[in-house]
């Protein structure tokens, strides 16, 4: 789940109140919101952990080139965590593109981390 601070749109029914919250109240309200969901979010991935999955590898890591990355069938491009790979087998030259089988290693916020079975 994201959140989006309200912002006065016409035609919106809260945009004819008279009583609005001050802009630093709506941030600290998402912010809120979005610590709750990072804790759903955190425990619902560490029970994904030992767990095997299909993983399409899409090439290395936006974060560092030491890591692969990828997504699995519950992942949808650019709006869910990612599931970084940072083990395969001596035998493997990972290819973008290609899918995999992964057992998911650790669990993050957000993301994942995967080896290669």
């Amino acid at each position: 789940m994201g959140t989006f601070a309200y912002s006065d749109q016409e035609g919106a029914d809260a945009y004819g109140l008279d009583r609005k919250l001050s802009p630093r109240e709506i941030e600290r309200r998402r912010k809120h919101l979005m610590g709750i969901q990072r804790q759903i979010s955190k425990k619902k991935k560490k029970a994904l952990v030992g767990e095997e999955f299909d993983l399409l590898l899409e090439g290395t890591s936006e974060e560092t080139d030491l890591l692969m990355e990828g997504r699995t069938a519950m992942h949808a491009p650019e709006i869910d965590g990612k599931v970084f790979v940072n083990d395969f087998p001596a035998e493997t030259e990972p290819q973008p593109g290609e899918f995999y089988r992964c057992e998911i290693t650790e669990a993050h916020d957000y993301d994942l981390v995967a080896r290669i079975v």
